[in-house]
């Protein structure tokens, strides 16, 4: 991201990075929704008492996860210039990285009701986004703050 903000702007670069992640976003999205039944089934829970309400359950609580870090979609979507948002509130309080805390709740939830390839082959693919992500934004906030930060974490 940095060198790509070098290289053509803050502005272009945000554009052009929602320009290609937001449809491969929705692209792939509803190629799991098509094919989440499909692929080899490893385990079948959903017959057990208090699964369905544990699956329920978790994906509720994922969402207090998940809704804080849709802080402005305009920045999302490449119109407003993205800020800091550096809350002591909230859920922010549990986890710096709320979306990915809310993400991997998600995904063994789903993964665990679903039981089959599909499920756990997208599940590892966004929980290791998130994780890199998790880590590139902590990696990219040492380097702007260096020992600051570090304290702080």
């Amino acid at each position: 991201r940095d060198k790509g903000e070098e290289l053509i702007g803050e502005r272009a670069f945000r554009v052009l990075f929602a320009g290609v992640s937001l449809p491969l976003a929705v692209s792939t999205i509803v190629y799991f929704i098509n094919h989440r039944y499909d692929g080899v089934q490893l385990w079948q829970l959903q017959g057990i008492a208090g699964i369905h309400e544990l699956v329920w359950f978790s994906s509720f609580i994922s969402f207090f996860f998940l809704y804080p870090s849709t802080f402005n979609l305009l920045e999302v979507a490449a119109v407003d210039k993205p800020k800091m948002h550096l809350w002591e509130t909230g859920i922010m309080r549990i986890t710096r990285h709320p979306q990915m805390v809310g993400q991997v709740i998600w995904c063994l939830a789903h993964t665990l009701w679903i039981g089959n390839s599909v499920a756990v082959a997208a599940s590892v693919g966004l929980i290791g986004h998130h994780l890199f992500g998790a880590w590139n934004g902590d990696r990219r906030l040492a380097l702007r703050h260096g020992e600051a930060f570090e304290v702080v974490k």
